[in-house]
Order: C-alpha cells, then structure tokens, then sequence
C-alpha cells in the first residue's frame, strides 16, 4: 500500500508543477490531510490518486470529451515533456480509479479552493461590508441506467424507460468572487431548502443572504436570524397578494416592518422539534420596487429581509443587492452550459455525484484565474468573459505544462492573463432576447415507449 508520504510525492511531481496558479490554491499538504481523514490508502496502480484527479480535471476542461480523449490527452502531455507515464492508454483503468478515490476528497479539495479564492479577494468586495452570499438550485440529467434511476429518480410524467434521471444540486455563490465552496447533491424530488441546509456549517455570524421567494419562509428567516445572519428574498407568492403596505411601521416609500406569526402547523423541511424552537414572532422588513423601462412594461418586485435598520441599510442598497440575484442564474449557466454540466455521463450514482464536484472545482479554478487576471490588469472581475477564459486557458494549458519550471512558461502564463483580461463583457442594460432558437431540430420521431420493444416492432 503506498504510504502518506508517496502520496504527496506523487501530488509534488505530478498535478501541482503542471501549471502555477493552482498550486496557490490546493498544496500537497491539503490532500494529504484529505486522505489521511478518510483513511484512504491505495496501492502503485497505473493511475494513481492525483494523476486521476488531473485527467478528471482536463476531461471537464473539455467539454464533451469522452474518458479516452482525457486520458490520451494526459498522457501526451508527459510525453511531449519528455516523461512519459507509465500508465495504461486503455480509459477503463482510468475509470475504475474514479471510483476508488473517495467522494471525501473530492469535497475537501472543492471547498478548500473556494476558501482560498474567496480569502484573496477579502476585503475587496463587500456589501455593506457584510459578506453576501447568493443561494440557488437546479439540475442535471445523466444516463438512463437502473442503478441511476432508482438512486434520482425521472421527472413526473415520463414513461418508464422513456426518460433520463435527473439530479438536483443546490449551492451557495460567493457575491464577491463567484467562488462556490459545497454543494448538496440530491434526487429530483428533493426539496431544495432541505438541500440548502446541508450548507448551512458555511455561514458565519454577520453574513448576509440572497435568494428568490423559494428560500424566504419563516423558518428559513428565522432560523438565519437565530444564527446571527440576515437574509434578502423576494417575498412568497401567497404573502405578496395578501401584503398592505398601509400596515405595519412605516420607515419610509413603501418600506415597512411587520410582525409575523409562526405558521400553523408542520412547515417544509423542519421536524417537530425545530418547529418548536421557532420564535412565535418574527419581525421582517418588507420593501416594494418598481423597475421602469422606457419601452417595456413596469415591474414590481417585493423584496422581505431581517435587515431592518434604514439607515446602516438604504432601500436603495437593498434594492441594488437583490438585482444582483441574476447573477447566480450566470453562474448556473457558466456551469450548465460553458461547462457542460447539464448533461453527465456518469454511469454510477457514485461517479456522478463526483462529476458534478469535478464541475465546481474546474468552476472555482477559472474563476482564480479570473481574478489574477482582474488584479493584474485592474479590471473589473465580474466582467470578464467566464466563456473566453476557459477558451484561453484550454488553448494554453498544455504547453504551461509543457515548458513548466522555465522563463517561458512564466512569459506565457502573463500573455493568458493578458488575454484573459482583454475579453470585457460589454455592458447592455435591458437587453432582451427572445428565448426561441433559429435552428430547426431533426424531425424524428419523440420515443415513446422503451427502447427494447421498439427494437421488437421493428423487427416484426
């Protein structure tokens, strides 16, 4: 069995000196510490741990690539370096090493770098001077296997046989750097703030955060509050279309504090026990907002927060704050679609569950990259292209690893970031797009029925 020590050997020689900037955000030691927790302890195989991790990592790099095309990849590089490995061409050996290396590892390398990026931008971008993060969920579908179905589940209305499963993840945004630190990943039919709990051990007292009107229930509320956090949602439905805003204490333009009373009853998500540590009254601050466009039809939002003092906080931030919610649904898209993540191909609920992490983090280490070149050019970060950078970075990532440990290496890395910085995303206020799409798809028939009895009618 290989020892702790050949284990940091293996990440010194073979992950960290491929290209610099990661090793500022996951060192040797890090995973090291990783395994060791998990106790987790392997033989000299021909794919071992990190190499695993590497070749996982450029497989997401590369959206659409097969295992065979991340591991050939892999493989040329340290040939072209004049190191060649000693491991198999063959992609199975490279799968059957995904699987051993435990999900614990995964995580701890996910939430270490999203650590480290956000504590680079530190102080840089604050709300308020308040940490701010942004919450939501969606999902991804995958293989249609046994194993997976029963592990996620189709979505209501599929026929058997007929559908895919899908996987529902929920994660918190950091609002400063985009960094993502855990996500939780569950069947289709989970709830999304049960989801959203399991993130919770990440809040620390004083932070703020942002969600749509799924996240803003009492519980919710209450329970944030509790923790010494404050929330910003946009007000439920039901809520929205009893609110008089005549009522309550007034604080200013359509700005006031209400008291609301404990619902009646079981809530979503909380047991028996939390129900009743609830407090039977929670005082919020409700905040209406009209959006006018000259050419468009006017919009109001209603906006419910346990940021209650006026002062420290305007309507005017708060407002502000939440019209940056749209930027989570940014994120889902760099992810679900830059990234491919929307469609996996693992065939376990296990590798799933890992590819999805292998998403976030290949997520979080772009956007590392972002930031250095942000810093290093003064650019505004959340204007940079997420898109172009992983364009620039796939084009370029080889020959980092080809010319590594050399001056032209480090002219290289400066000319990406130079590139990187150069791709401004222009600023188009009210832009609006029709969501249509121009080209028409294959008119082949929708399968309706399972795949082996359409084989049987055909072969009649």
């Amino acid at each position: 069995m290989a020892s702790i020590t050949h284990f940091q050997d293996v990440l010194q020689r073979q992950w960290f000196q491929k290209i610099k900037f990661i090793g500022e955000y996951l060192r040797p030691e890090d995973l090291t510490a990783a395994a060791a927790t998990a106790k987790y302890r392997w033989r000299n195989r021909l794919w071992p741990p990190m190499q695993m991790l590497w070749a996982f990592l450029v497989q997401v790099l590369h959206p659409g690539w097969s295992s065979a095309a991340a591991v050939a990849e892999v493989l040329a590089e340290h040939a072209a370096a004049g190191q060649p490995l000693q491991a198999s061409a063959d992609p199975s050996a490279y799968d059957q090493a995904r699987k051993r290396v435990p999900e614990s590892m995964y995580r701890y390398a996910l939430r270490t770098v999203g650590q480290r990026l956000q504590a680079k931008v530190g102080e840089a971008y604050r709300w308020c001077g308040r940490r701010v993060w942004v919450v939501d969920g969606s999902h991804c579908s995958m293989p249609d296997t046994p194993e997976l179905q029963a592990a996620f589940g189709p979505p209501p209305g599929q026929k058997p046989g007929c559908g895919f499963p899908v996987a529902k993840f929920v994660a918190m945004f950091c609002w400063a750097s985009g960094a993502v630190r855990e996500v939780a990943i569950g069947a289709y039919r989970s709830n999304e703030l049960s989801l959203w709990r399991q993130l919770w051990d990440q809040l620390q007292a004083g932070d703020v955060v942002l969600g749509d009107r799924f996240f803003g229930a009492y519980g919710e509320l209450a329970q944030l509050a509790a923790r010494g956090c404050d929330g910003v949602f946009r007000l439920w439905g039901r809520r929205t279309s009893k609110l008089d805003l005549r009522r309550g204490r007034r604080l200013g333009k359509e700005d006031r504090l209400f008291v609301w009373s404990k619902p009646k009853g079981r809530l979503r998500t909380l047991t028996p026990a939390e129900v009743a540590a609830l407090p039977a009254t929670l005082t919020v601050r409700v905040l209406r907002f009209h959006t006018q466009v000259k050419g468009f039809r006017s919009r109001t939002v209603v906006v419910v927060t346990t940021l209650r003092d006026p002062v420290a906080y305007p309507r005017e931030q708060i407002a502000a704050l939440y019209g940056d919610r749209w930027t989570v649904e940014l994120r889902l898209r760099d992810l679900k679609t830059t990234l491919r993540m929307e469609v996996l191909r693992g065939q376990s609920p296990d590798v799933v569950r890992k590819e999805i992490l292998m998403h976030f983090l290949a997520y979080d280490l772009i956007r590392a990259l972002m930031w250095h070149a942000a810093q290093e050019h003064d650019r505004p970060l959340h204007r940079l292209s997420f898109a172009r950078t992983r364009q620039r970075f796939e084009a370029v990532a080889p020959y980092l690893c080809l010319f590594r440990g050399t001056a032209h290496a480090t002219e290289l890395y400066s000319l990406l970031l130079s590139w990187i910085a150069s791709d401004i995303v222009p600023d188009r206020p009210h832009r609006v797009e029709p969501r249509a799409v121009k080209r028409r798809p294959k008119p082949h028939k929708l399968l309706t029925r399972p795949r082996k009895e359409m084989r049987k009618v055909l072969s009649r």
